[in-house]
């Protein structure tokens, strides 16, 4: 019995004990579901990639968003960027895709921005005389929640790792 006075004497003398766990598990199931939403948004990117479907890569966007792809100028905007897609569909008359992943490396999750970094890999058929694309690099994708509740690329940057040097 005297257990049980000091628990509810403890309890009423620091509330913010109380408090505090139901924030921090209020705070855990934000971050899971954010994370359970932004590895959606990763799968669908991954499925616009092995599609090749620009439209639907186009559409994970957010308005302002920004892209940085070595070698060209910086696309600003989901337009831009919607025209650089747009671009790609003539030189990929015949192509299959073989591959495109992405191994996420890291991902950090603070309030309504995110953070994700990966090793992509992909591979591109084209019908003869063309040679297969065959590229690996890393990715830095930069998320934001949206007013709707869904998350949307902000920023990427990639960039190709150096082609292996053949056997001497």
């Amino acid at each position: 019995m005297k257990r049980i006075l000091l628990y509810a004497a403890a309890i009423a003398l620091c509330p913010s004990a109380m408090t505090g766990s139901r924030a921090q598990a209020r705070e855990k199931t934000s971050s899971s579901s954010a994370r359970q939403s932004i590895d959606a948004l990763n799968q669908k990117e991954a499925a616009a990639c092995m599609s090749m479907d620009h439209a639907a890569s186009a559409a994970l966007w957010a308005d302002d968003g920004v892209d940085l792809i070595q070698g060209l100028a910086p696309m600003i905007g989901k337009q831009a960027i919607s025209s650089w897609y747009n671009s790609l569909a003539p030189l990929e008359t015949g192509a299959k895709m073989e591959y495109c992943t992405i191994d996420w490396q890291a991902i950090k999750i603070q309030g309504d921005w995110a953070w994700e970094w990966g090793i992509n890999r992909q591979k591109i058929d084209f019908p003869a005389p063309r040679k297969p694309f065959v590229g690996e690099g890393k990715i830095l994708l930069i998320l934001k929640k949206q007013s709707g509740g869904e998350w949307k690329i902000e920023l990427e940057s990639w960039n190709s790792n150096p082609p292996a040097k053949a056997a001497q």
